[in-house]
């Protein structure tokens, strides 16, 4: 008897080691924790503050702040971020909290930058000016204040002589905002301050004595004048002139032969847009030179040979649509195309390869309990055949660049792997305490081993529903398949390919050579895709 008595402490002080040496609040701290890793704010706020309450730790502080930005309390996230960002390594911390005050640093310096300030700039000195903002009196509205985004500010300035006013206003993230404030004078109450203003004129009257002293040097300018006389004796000059003048009168002589120059052109009417042709004649040469220079066009090619890879990104929000958990997937492939010009249009039929590969990723239907998560994963691999119409719409006159519009049709054949799925229980239970086994974050829980294995997890790992075989090696059949009790399968082993729109640019700076970069939307998520076409 004294071995199983032995067995069992030594299982008891096992079970219970994890609460007995657990400190207040880390219960707390850590489902908060996981609860805000999984975009669970509602639910992590109240748990981390409980914890941060009972006692201090950066690890759960640090996602508390997380989840207050995320909410739009910028300026509690910010304080808490500055105030963790300023501690230092103290007993006791591990090397999450370590970790934690490192990346606060990070994250008050870009929090920062997202909170909106305002700032009220009196466009004159009031006596007795007095700004509040929501109730609250401000020191120094001239200095930027902070305030979180998307809530409702009421401004309201008084000051003596004035009447009050206010004014209603919502900032954005990252705004800088300066308000100039205006206030308008009761009836009756004047100021003097703007009297002693008209006291500064007077002083700038004796800058008025200035301009008489630059008036003495434009005198000694009048006696230049004078000296431009002399050139008087360079009259003598003209006498020279008269030789040239005798011979001006000769090139009269040689005009009368010019008319007959006009002979020649009346007999060819052919030779009517030469140079000695009259102006009436030269506006025609213009109108004839563009005809001469045709535009020269590309020769069209209508056969091309194309390969190229292509691939499918599908978003987390595409699992969400059929159920909860999923995560973003890129799923890479390649295909071979042979295409046909018909006019305006490209024939393009393909032949591609697609790897829909997906790594453990928790997910359940919706509408299920917590309790029917799985992990699922896949290795599936497929080929497609498709036909797809392209529209070419040339964005210069050789054909250089084309935009490319179009769809397509076909259908695909997962001829290898297989699509896994296993029961699921959350990560961070305490196998042996029932109680422990809480709905947390999905992303943190692990695949069941068997029936109530680990001990305790029967509500999640269990044989009373559709999914009680689903353990470790459990294969998903086809939807073609239907097994004794069980529901049809989901693995598609033939599917139908629809792509609409499809939109790409097309670049030939060859004339056998093009590149072509597509994108659009399928029925196996978004595509992109980038090739190469050779004409034959």
């Amino acid at each position: 008897m004294r071995l199983p008595i032995a067995s069992l402490f030594g299982v008891l002080a096992v079970l219970f080691a994890h609460a007995a040496l657990a400190a207040p609040g880390d219960k707390e701290a850590n489902q908060g924790i996981n609860a805000a890793r999984g975009g669970f704010c509602k639910r992590a706020i109240p748990l981390l503050e409980s914890a941060e309450s009972q006692r201090h730790r950066p690890s759960s502080a640090v996602p508390l702040a997380d989840c207050y930005a995320k909410q739009g309390d910028l300026l509690k996230a910010s304080e808490i971020y500055h105030t963790v960002a300023g501690e230092k390594k103290e007993p006791g911390y591990t090397g999450r909290d370590v970790a934690a005050i490192t990346a606060a640093k990070k994250k008050a310096a870009q929090l920062d930058v997202r909170i909106p300030t305002i700032v009220v700039a009196p466009a004159e000195p009031y006596e007795g000016l007095v700004v509040e903002i929501n109730g609250e009196a401000i020191s120094d509205p001239s200095t930027p204040q902070r305030f979180d985004p998307g809530k409702l500010l009421v401004i309201v300035a008084r000051a003596e002589g004035h009447e009050d006013t206010s004014q209603k206003i919502t900032l954005k993230e990252k705004q800088r905002r300066e308000i100039k404030l205006r206030l308008k004078p009761k009836p009756g109450a004047k100021k003097p301050p703007p009297k002693p203003v008209a006291t500064k004129p007077p002083e700038e009257k004796p800058v008025a004595t200035k301009p008489p002293e630059k008036k003495p040097p434009p005198k000694p300018v009048a006696t230049k004048p004078p000296e431009k006389k002399p050139p008087k004796p360079v009259a003598t000059k003209p006498e020279k002139k008269p030789p040239p003048k005798p011979v001006a009168t000769k090139p009269p002589e040689k005009k009368p032969p010019k008319p007959v120059a006009t002979k020649p052109l009346e007999e060819p009417a052919e030779s009517k847009p030469r140079v000695a042709a009259g102006p009436e004649e030269e506006a025609k040469p213009p109108v004839e030179m563009p005809a001469p220079t045709p535009p020269s066009v590309r020769k069209q090619r209508n056969v091309w040979l194309g390969a190229g890879f292509r691939g499918f990104f599908v978003p987390q929000v595409m699992f969400e649509l059929f159920g909860e958990g999923g995560r973003h997937a890129f799923f890479p492939g390649g295909d071979v195309s042979l295409s046909t010009r018909l006019g305006q249009f490209d024939l393009v039929f393909s032949v591609a390869y697609a790897r829909f590969r997906l790594h453990e990723t928790p997910f359940k239907p919706k509408g299920h309990p917590d309790t029917d998560y799985e992990i699922i994963e896949s290795d599936l691999q497929a080929l497609q055949a498709d036909a797809r119409l392209v529209w070419n719409i040339p964005l210069d006159r050789d054909e250089r660049f084309a935009f490319r519009v179009g769809a397509g049709l076909g259908v695909g054949w997962m001829f290898m792997g297989e699509l896994y799925r296993t029961q699921a229980y959350p990560g961070d239970a305490v196998p042996g305490e029932q109680s422990s086994f809480v709905p947390g974050d999905p992303y943190r829980y692990v695949k069941c081993r068997g029936p109530n294995n680990p001990a305790g997890s029967f509500r999640y790992c269990n044989q009373l529903d559709y999914d009680g075989d689903h353990y470790p090696g459990y294969a998903e059949p086809s939807w073609f398949t239907r097994p004794k009790g069980r529901p049809q399968g989901l693995k598609p082993v033939v599917y139908p390919w629809l792509l609409f729109p499809e939109l790409g640019l097309a670049f030939r700076p060859w004339d056998r050579v093009a590149f072509d970069l597509r994108v659009g939307a399928s029925v196996t998520g978004p595509l992109a895709a980038l090739g190469i076409r050779f004409a034959l």
